[in-house]
């Protein structure tokens, strides 16, 4: 039986392994670029740059379990202790932000108003239906936890606009929180108390290491694609012929028994829209967010201290171009040469999308570094790559399009979807869902 997965980022590549690995099908993955899609890591001049994620939680365990089942446990490395600094630039000034929330709370960083907003929040009235980010984070904790803390997460992370973001898409576990016990703060003390779960499962895992590869995210990617026979083709649509599919590409085409589609959104809808014209209108449901990753290098010595941590992210209040800046050779070994620092900032997302095609990108990360760390000392090296759509938003039609997706498979027997375009954006929910593709062949959906 043939089966051929389309699209070769982390998804794709992920579902064609497992496929390889535990059944008895014939693979075919096609791509029509680079394999890995934005999972890709480059080696410049002694540094080693991440143009996509730069790593994954220690505490997600699909990632993990298919890093151990391909034989790749060897490569992983973990962030380095200078990473767990952490700041955000906010009212002309980076803020340390500690580990443990309690302490931020006896800091300056939050207004006496903010902090007062805190308390009241176990008897805020619970909303049951899906809201955005920034009403969720406005009703239960106020504008300021939104501008300093919520919102600069949600940049940094989705590189999304808190106002048109679904809470119940992108942070489902705290909206079944205020669901099930009507307070974060309440749920919380009720999860410790029950010992189901942590402190930090509200928080999104304080306690969780970042983990990645020696050679990058790319280097994974590349590992699970060795074995499986690979085209570099654009497929432009599908048919249905006598109980099997057929895949036309710009050069060639190609007849499966399955197919699995781990393509963009907007790729999927043209691929699918003369197929299936009502789930092609469904796509257009999912906007994406553009994204410029400039990676400067410089000579340590010449940087102030703050480069030794993670980085930091912006107050909504503060952000001109850029969202965040990260300090890549603090988190990871094996991302810079000895004696030097590589800096990636991220330019763009959804609340600057004009910002990563403007043509002084370089001039650009340098004034922000000059604006927020007080760096002045000339770079060394500079790497650019721009994403026109780097990162799908999930905005409130979410869960909607998620459902077409289902109903779609189970019209379409043998095709199947899967992809951070629906599934979640991180390494590890493309990989999860990748999982999830899996059993859903085995059982014949």
């Amino acid at each position: 039986m043939k089966v051929a997965v389309v699209g070769g980022g982390i998804s794709g590549v992920s579902v064609a392994y497992l496929l390889k690995r535990h059944t008895k099908y014939d693979i075919l993955l096609i791509e029509k670029d680079r394999i890995g899609g934005k999972a890709y890591s480059e080696k410049r001049g002694g540094y080693l740059i991440e143009t996509g994620p730069n790593g994954f939680l220690s505490n997600k365990a699909e990632i993990k379990k298919l890093i151990a089942e391909s034989g790749f446990d060897s490569e992983i490395i973990e962030s380095k202790d200078e990473s767990n600094r952490k700041f955000i630039f906010s009212n002309g000034k980076l803020w340390e932000i500690p580990r443990n929330p309690a302490k931020m709370l006896l800091s300056g960083f939050l207004s006496p108003q903010a902090k007062l907003k805190l308390l009241k929040e176990p008897f805020v009235k619970p909303v049951f239906d899906d809201e955005t980010v920034e009403s969720f984070v406005k009703r239960r904790l106020g504008h300021e936890f939104l501008d300093k803390i919520i919102g600069p997460m949600v940049c940094g992370v989705f590189a999304g606009d808190p106002k048109i973001m679904s809470m119940e898409s992108n942070f489902p576990k705290i909206k079944e929180i205020e669901r099930k016990y009507g307070s974060l703060i309440k749920g919380l003390i009720s999860m410790m108390r029950e010992k189901k779960a942590k402190a930090d499962s509200i928080s999104g895992g304080f306690s969780s290491k970042l983990l990645s590869f020696k050679n990058g995210v790319g280097s994974f990617v590349e590992h699970l694609s060795k074995d499986v026979e690979t085209v570099k083709d654009e497929v432009l649509s599908v048919e249905s012929v006598g109980g099997r599919y057929r895949l036309l590409g710009k050069t060639n085409s190609y007849v499966a028994d399955i197919v699995v589609f781990s393509l963009p959104s907007y790729s999927l809808k043209r691929v699918v829209k003369n197929f299936d014209s009502e789930f092609a209108d469904y796509l257009n449901e999912i906007p994406y967010a553009p994204m410029a990753v400039l990676a400067l290098g410089f000579e340590s010595s010449k940087l102030p201290e703050v480069k030794n941590s993670f980085g930091y992210l912006f107050d909504l209040n503060e952000i001109e171009d850029t969202i965040g800046v990260l300090f890549d050779s603090s988190i990871f070994e094996h991302r810079a040469k000895q004696g030097k620092t590589l800096i990636r900032i991220m330019i763009g997302g959804q609340l600057s999308k004009e910002s990563p095609f403007k043509s002084n990108l370089v001039a650009m990360g340098m004034k922000e570094l000059n604006r927020s760390a007080n760096i002045h000392y000339p770079f060394e090296f500079a790497y650019k790559k721009v994403h026109h759509k780097a990162i799908p938003v999930y905005t409130l039609g979410h869960k909607r399009v998620k459902e077409a997706v289902l109903d779609f498979e189970k019209k379409h027997k043998g095709i199947f979807i899967t992809g951070n375009a629906f599934f979640g954006v991180s390494l590890n929910d493309c990989v999860k869902a990748a999982y999830n593709t899996l059993e859903k062949m085995k059982s014949g959906l």
